[in-house]
């Protein structure tokens, strides 16, 4: 050991380990063909990385913008992925709670329209009625139409259902003659006339009709219709006779109804079988002021039921126009025309049964007079026509009242 070297030996006890590496083999030598291509790549990666710093600035401003774009989205978040099951569950949850919502709106609706219909309801009712009444009120004022011309007609000429003037003249003969075609030309107008006055009518209820006016000549005027059902008759025939009977004796009814004295003028024969024409010529004193005049002539007639022939009784009174041998006296009396049409037939009650029926039409006309007639008279002269009228009624109720016998 001398001389400051170190022999082999002493070198390799003193570095064991730069011994052991270099008697490793090289796992990752290369050759010299790999040496040569590394160079050649080096080289062409400087040469191709100067190139494109040199020629290039807009690829690498746009390698910029790309970087910066990146770090910005890098910067921000990341959204959590929700699984499909929670969305869809979700979605189906705000579903359910949207047709809750539904439901709610539509069973508030339903008890709102339970509110509503009975107001709709009312609503249409008062709409139809509303309709209606317009409608009924068209049909009044069209009645008050027809009813107006009615009116101005009966003012204008007031005529009843025979408009045959009656004329008698001082010959007994002739005057027999003309009151016997005169009954023949009065009952048949008078049962056409009635027929259509119950031809719409109800007769087994009571009816009345009545109207006064004053005409345009200066007439005063009353008519009156009336239907009165006799439940209580049992005979058509016994219920005429009565009514015949209080025809008769005309002149001590009024006199006993009114209280003015009232005197039969002329002596003609009665209503008979033998007669069925009879004259009724009748002075009245009217609140011992005014005479009054009046002239009828009465017929009657009463038709036995048979094959395809209804039992049917008739008492007409019609005035005289012109009567040569008893003539109206308007400068001393007031004249008096009275028309009056008595049916009693025979009907079928509402039950069945037969029910007798006394139908009546009446016309009063105060002629217009010379002499003064004060309105309390015309008014004591209608209401005693009314007061007679009303009497000779319940004298026909109690014709036949209470009979056991059962109507024909």
């Amino acid at each position: 050991m001398g001389g400051g070297f170190i022999s082999q030996r002493e070198s390799s006890c003193l570095f064991p380990t730069v011994r052991l590496y270099q008697n490793r083999p090289r796992l990752f030598s290369r050759s010299p063909l790999d040496q040569t291509s590394m160079a050649t790549k080096a080289g062409n990666a400087s040469s191709s990385s100067s190139s494109t710093d040199d020629a290039s600035p807009y690829k690498r401003q746009k390698t910029t913008t790309t970087t910066d774009h990146k770090r910005k989205n890098a910067s921000k978040p990341k959204r959590k992925k929700i699984p499909t099951y929670y969305r869809r569950k979700e979605e189906m949850d705000r579903l359910e709670e949207e047709r809750k919502q539904l439901e709610a709106t539509v069973k508030d609706l339903e008890d709102r329209t339970d509110i509503l219909r009975p107001r709709e309801a009312l609503q249409r009712r008062q709409h139809t009625n509303k309709v209606l009444r317009e409608v009924l009120h068209a049909q009044r004022r069209a009645f008050a139409g027809a009813s107006s011309i009615i009116a101005h007609h009966f003012r204008e000429k007031c005529t009843g259902p025979f408009d045959t003037p009656t004329r008698l003249s001082k010959d007994p003969v002739k005057r027999r003659a003309a009151l016997l075609e005169m009954r023949n030309q009065r009952l048949s107008c008078a049962y056409e006339f009635m027929m259509e006055m119950l031809r719409h009518m109800d007769v087994t209820l009571d009816f009345c009709e009545q109207k006064r006016f004053t005409a345009i000549n200066g007439d005063v005027c009353s008519e009156r219709f009336e239907i009165v059902p006799l439940p209580e008759a049992r005979s058509v025939k016994r219920v005429f006779d009565t009514v015949e009977a209080f025809v008769s004796s005309m002149e001590i009814s009024m006199s006993e109804v009114d209280g003015d004295i009232t005197i039969w003028e002329n002596d003609e024969p009665q209503l008979s079988i033998n007669a069925p024409v009879a004259q009724h010529r009748f002075v009245t004193t009217i609140a011992n002021m005014v005479q009054m005049d009046t002239n009828n002539a009465a017929f009657a007639e009463y038709r036995p039921p048979g094959p395809g022939v209804e039992e049917i009784g008739f008492s007409i009174n019609d005035p005289i126009d012109v009567d040569e041998l008893y003539p109206y006296r308007p400068e001393t009396r007031v004249r008096q025309d009275v028309t009056v049409i008595i049916m009693v037939s025979k009907h079928l009650g509402k039950d069945g049964k037969p029910l007798i029926v006394f139908s009546r039409w009446w016309s009063l006309c105060l002629r217009k007079s010379h002499i003064h007639v004060p309105k309390f008279i015309a008014d004591r002269i209608r209401n005693g026509l009314e007061s007679v009228s009303a009497s000779m009624l319940a004298a026909a109720e109690r014709a036949d009242a209470g009979g056991n016998a059962t109507v024909i």
